[in-house]
């Protein structure tokens, strides 16, 4: 149980750094500016508390069906992340600009996938 916790929180730490690191790159890209700590701070806890909800719900899905299924590996479990990505953005998108951002979605759906496999313990005994 600790190790699934473990995955848990580093799935969901990884995705809130690389998010915040993304948003503020955009920010300053967009305007010249940086924003003050705070907002980052403000902005980190806010992405880690959806991150966790998220990984709790999504990750726990994924970390059940998958080994059962007996397609525990980097690539399958890359793919169930990058999947719901594609599907929103493949019915969303509009603009390049749009476009452009579903680039860094997928990227955080690459770092989430690969965190939460080297995190996540693969034995799973199935009765």
């Amino acid at each position: 149980m600790k190790k699934l916790a473990l995955a848990w929180l580093a799935s969901s730490a990884a995705f809130t750094v690389a998010f915040v690191g993304f948003m503020g790159l955009w920010v300053w890209l967009d305007e010249r500016t940086l924003r003050s700590p705070l907002s980052y701070f403000r902005l980190g806890a806010l992405t880690l508390g959806a991150a966790l909800a998220v990984q709790l719900v999504y990750g726990g899905f994924v970390y059940f069906i998958l080994p059962r299924a007996g397609w525990w590996n980097i690539w399958t479990v890359t793919v169930a992340y990058l999947l719901p990505v594609g599907v929103i953005a493949w019915l969303t998108v509009d603009t390049v600009r749009e476009g452009v951002g579903t680039i860094a979605w997928f990227a955080f759906a690459c770092i989430v996938a690969v965190v939460s496999w080297f995190f996540t313990p693969t034995s799973v005994k199935v009765d």
